[in-house]
């Protein structure tokens, strides 16, 4: 293998690393379209112009690598199969989970066996930040400061405090697992700048940890794909997945739970399974594809829907600010009652403005949307935040 050409947007800004100046170029449409360059890996990030050289270096007959889940999470499918037309690979290990080499694992049917769930851990500064508030104590913009700080945060974070990172992450997972696009779109994301002291606080009391989850589970036919903070208990391994590590667990039909843990963010991660890729090219005859295993092919389709239409029972922490009047205090309390185990007025000074916080029996999601609804009917003010329990999960 010979590097040709490393295009940068930048030629002359000072790097961490030694490259011949021959083989820097700003000039990214030479090296898409020069026919001595059999291969294309792409790190830009960001959907454009990173999908306009993708597509060309396809149609120029290369064989292209990327690590940008922007685009493959938008545009894979087409992409996918503009490489087989063109009897060509495109491949993107390196767009999800880091180290983990979670794409290959279903793929290529690693686990032998039926996967009716996903659970993971996919954004490294969400959980970087969680941890930081967790065993730190820091409020939530002391943590994004300090994730900005170590690298391992954007300067701008949006898309990882918002949930779309982890969210793209998931659909390009899910896609490939049920063999059909599955777009970002379709997921229900929840993002983690909601969360105050106070709710880790409630979940220390009762050991529990609040972890930022990529979810898709299969329920009556139907797929139900979220990304959203969630409780898990303080003893479970997700509990243990600490800072910028990512984590996987699938959940079989009959080998039940099979779990993957390893860094998922930083340049090494990152370069080794884009090296991967790369050698898994060199390796594999050049007609050979790499793409959806025939098998999971011959699946039957699924209908993707929102959580609203999820029939299954969850429990769920809810906490909620109200106005400072009596009358709808009592009415919140006697909705809340309904559905709850526990209710707990925090003590005056514990968390400012807070009327309550509850966990639920369980109930399904379409329940718990219909509580939160009649609240802020009866207190259009009220600051109402929730979080899905998974005490099964271990």
């Amino acid at each position: 293998m010979e590097i040709k050409k490393v295009g940068v947007r930048n030629p002359s800004k000072t790097r961490s690393f030694n490259l011949p100046g021959a083989l820097l170029s700003d000039d990214l449409e030479s090296i898409v379209e020069d026919k001595t360059i059999d291969i294309l890996v792409e790190a830009m990030g960001g959907l454009e112009p990173a999908r306009t050289y993708i597509e060309k270096a396809l149609l120029a007959g290369k064989h292209v690598v990327t690590a940008n889940k922007y685009v493959v999470s938008e545009h894979g499918d087409y992409l996918q199969r503009l490489a087989e037309s063109k009897g060509k690979q495109f491949l993107y290990e390196a767009s999800v989970a880091g180290s983990i080499p979670v794409i290959e694992i279903l793929r290529e049917e690693v686990i032998p066996d039926r996967i009716h769930a996903i659970y993971a851990i996919l954004n490294a500064t969400s959980n970087f930040i969680l941890t930081r508030m967790t065993e730190s104590g820091d409020d939530f913009h002391g943590a994004l400061a300090k994730a900005q700080e170590m690298g391992f945060s954007e300067p701008d974070p949006s898309f990882d405090i918002s949930g779309k990172d982890a969210g793209q992450k998931l659909a390009i997972l899910v896609s490939i697992l049920k063999h059909q696009p599955c777009h970002p779109d379709q997921l229900d994301t929840h993002g983690i700048d909601r969360l105050t002291p106070f709710d880790f606080q409630f979940a220390r009391e009762r050991q529990w940890r609040i972890k930022p989850l990529a979810i898709y589970e299969e329920v009556g036919g139907k797929g139900f794909a979220s990304v959203e903070p969630v409780l898990v208990l303080a003893s479970s391994i997700f509990a243990s997945i600490r800072n910028e590590y990512n984590a996987l667990c699938f959940d079989c039909q009959n080998i039940g739970r099979q779990i993957f843990i390893g860094k998922g963010a930083g340049e090494l991660p990152t370069a080794s399974a884009l090296l991967s890729d790369l050698c898994k090219i060199m390796a594999k005859d050049a007609h050979e594809q790499l793409s959806y295993n025939p098998r999971l092919a011959a699946r039957e389709g699924i209908q993707f829907c929102s959580s609203t239409e999820n029939p299954r029972g969850y429990r769920f922490y809810i906490n909620g600010s109200l106005s400072n009047n009596s009358v709808k205090r009592r009415r919140v309390r006697e909705v809340v009652d309904q559905v709850s185990d526990v209710l707990q007025e925090p003590q005056t000074g514990q968390v400012s403005g807070a009327f309550f916080c509850a966990v639920t029996k369980k109930i399904p999601y379409s329940e718990l949307y219909r509580i939160l609804n009649e609240i802020l009917s009866f207190d259009a003010d009220a600051q109402i935040s929730w979080l899905r329990i998974l005490q099964d999960l271990e």
